[in-house]
């Protein structure tokens, strides 16, 4: 009993935010406290991740760890093989798909205790960032789904602890523990790759930490690093470099006019990600360690704010043009959360002693929302709408397999969204084989490598989707079945509300893709063709002979098909002949 209130004067203690002496000493009450937090944010996350229903972007990756490969069409493999190991080991259930995401997040965590300890020598002040992260909603939701973001914030804390124990002793080994961490960080995410520049500014700006530049050590770093992002490199240049231009050029290509509304949009859904209080003081912490820094050139401060700077400048200026997603800026929130607690901690303004005031008020709210974040999808008090993602999965598969049972041998199943089709796969008994949009014409995403709709052609289908508008639901099936019918449409009810409402469709007589016509709006606009071509989203197809179409594009990628022919054209675009029987006709 005395343990354990000796543990909560800890935690709560840490939260006054003491300044702490010029030399703090051992502190084993706060290491002992923080334990006992990890230990119980373990525990907590191991009970609720078997409680909560697969998630769409879950079973989506799952889908991935079921077609195992070097790399994915929308993201490196992380995840997918992290799923793979241990569904392995306990089977293809909610608990086995999510344990991954747990000891990466507890292990994040735990670096961040021990960076924090690094750089400012204070158990206390380490405690005081853990309490911090697991106020907020990024830090426990990472510890629930099964999303790229729980290795890549384990990977980029670890660069983190790198580079604190690099300017603490000045040891060219933790280079190397760095290039590895960049490695198997951009082998979960992309965007690991912004921690890069960021140390490039931090280093080269002071005179001191620029010889390291004038040494092998940061590009065998960097040579490490690339080395283990191998796979997603060898994925893509047999993929005509599908992944990187979805992630890059697409991206991009996706933004629009100047709209400020979307950075508003992006700062409400981080007050939702970390809490108002929380995202509050970490981002006056990390605006305060770079105005510290350069007034102090305090290098600690410096390492906190330059490795989240890029994150932080490339997702806001594209919010101006684009919609954010809201988990994209979670990688500056590591080195910011340390830069709060220091900031509470070592300034005397005004602004800091306000919000040093209300530490525990805000807190408190931080795990009020919390804890209705993880009770809202357990209980179903209140239907969501489409904010509802867990609700009717095993409701609707069983529907689907009803009526597919009833379509004749050789039926299948797909939608136009590939989330409904991987949800409707990990309920099946026998993890049903579905399809995506690539049925019709459409961008699968990952389901366009897997699925050959050649080889379903004649057969009959069963088509799922949340969308109710049925006349535009039929005109978009009806050019690729020979009869289209509508089914009843099934409500998931609860407690006599509908929370959700998914509509049926019996496809009969598949006709492939390739029926002699201009490629579907769905597949112009995501810039992808049947067959493994890629190429700008620009194109147009035109009549040249009896049998055979013109194809016309800005040249970004192109793979001949076979049987083809090929003009040269300017640099500025493609053309290329296709007879009736390439793969695009064929189906």
């Amino acid at each position: 009993m005395t343990s354990s209130v000796s543990i909560l004067e800890s935690i709560t203690g840490c939260l006054s935010f003491d300044r702490l002496p010029d030399r703090p000493g051992p502190d084993p009450s706060s290491t002992k406290a923080f334990g006992w937090l990890l230990a119980v944010f373990f525990l907590v996350r191991l009970i609720y991740i078997r409680l909560l229903p697969i998630v769409p972007q879950e079973a989506y990756y799952w889908s991935y760890a079921k077609h195992l490969a070097l790399s994915y069409f929308d993201h490196p493999p992380m995840t997918a093989w992290t799923i793979a190991l241990f569904t392995a080991i306990g089977g293809d259930t909610p608990f086995f798909v999510r344990i991954g995401t747990v000891i990466y997040t507890t292990a994040t965590l735990s670096v961040l205790f021990a960076a924090t300890r690094v750089l400012f020598g204070s158990a206390r002040l380490a405690l005081a960032v853990g309490v911090l992260s697991v106020c907020t909603v990024f830090i426990p939701l990472s510890a629930t789904v099964a999303t790229p973001d729980p290795p890549l914030l384990f990977f980029w804390s670890l660069i983190l602890l790198a580079m604190a124990k690099l300017l603490r002793t000045g040891q060219a080994r933790w280079w190397y523990l760095a290039g590895a961490a960049l490695g198997l960080g951009m082998l979960s995410k992309y965007s690991a790759v912004l921690v890069v520049p960021g140390i490039f500014v931090w280093i080269a700006w002071d005179r001191d930490r620029r010889r390291w530049l004038l040494t092998p050590h940061p590009y065998l770093a960097c040579a490490i690093g690339l080395a283990l992002f191998t796979p997603v490199i060898l994925w893509n240049a047999r993929n005509e470099w599908a992944s990187l231009a979805f992630q890059s050029s697409r991206r991009f290509g996706e933004m629009g006019a100047f709209r400020p509304l979307y950075f508003f949009k992006l700062l409400g859904s981080q007050a939702g990600l970390l809490t108002p209080y929380v995202l509050l003081v970490a981002l006056a912490g990390w605006g305060w360690a770079g105005a510290h820094w350069r007034r102090t050139r305090d290098e600690r401060c410096g390492l906190l704010f330059w490795l989240a700077a890029p994150v932080y400048a490339v997702f806001t200026v594209a919010s101006f043009r684009g919609l954010v997603k809201m988990n994209w800026m979670a990688p500056a929130y590591i080195s910011s959360l340390i830069a709060a607690a220091a900031w509470l901690t070592h300034s005397t303004g005004r602004v800091a002693a306000y919000f040093r005031k209300w530490a525990r008020p805000g807190l408190a709210l931080a795990l009020f929302l919390l804890l209705a974040a993880h009770i809202l999808p357990l209980a179903r008090i209140v239907p969501l709408g489409r904010g509802d993602t867990w609700s009717g999965w095993p409701e609707l598969t069983r529907k689907v397999l009803e009526t597919k049972a009833e379509m004749g041998p050789g039926a299948f199943v797909f939608s136009d969204e590939y989330k409904i089709s991987s949800e409707i796969s990990f309920h099946s008994p026998r993890h049903e084989d579905t399809c995506a949009s690539e049925i019709i014409g459409g961008n699968g995403f990952q389901y366009g490598y897997w699925t050959k709709p050649g080889e379903r052609v004649g057969r009959n289908a069963v088509f799922a989707t949340e969308k109710g508008n049925a006349n535009d639901t039929l005109a978009r099936l009806k050019p690729y079945f020979a009869d289209v019918r509508p089914e009843p449409p099934l409500e998931i009810v609860y407690g006599g509300r509908t929370f959700r409402t998914f509509h049926l469709y019996r496809c009969y007589g598949y006709r492939g893709t390739g029926i002699l016509r201009s490629p579907p709006p769905g597949n112009r606009a995501a810039g992808h063709f049947p067959g493994g071509e890629s190429c700008g989203s620009a194109s147009t197809f035109f009549h040249v002979g009896p049998g055979s179409y013109l194809f016309i594009a800005p040249a970004v990628f192109a793979v001949p098909f076979p049987r083809s022919f090929w003009y040269t054209t300017p640099s500025w675009f493609t053309m290329k002949v296709m007879m009736p029987e390439d793969p695009y006709f064929a189906g």
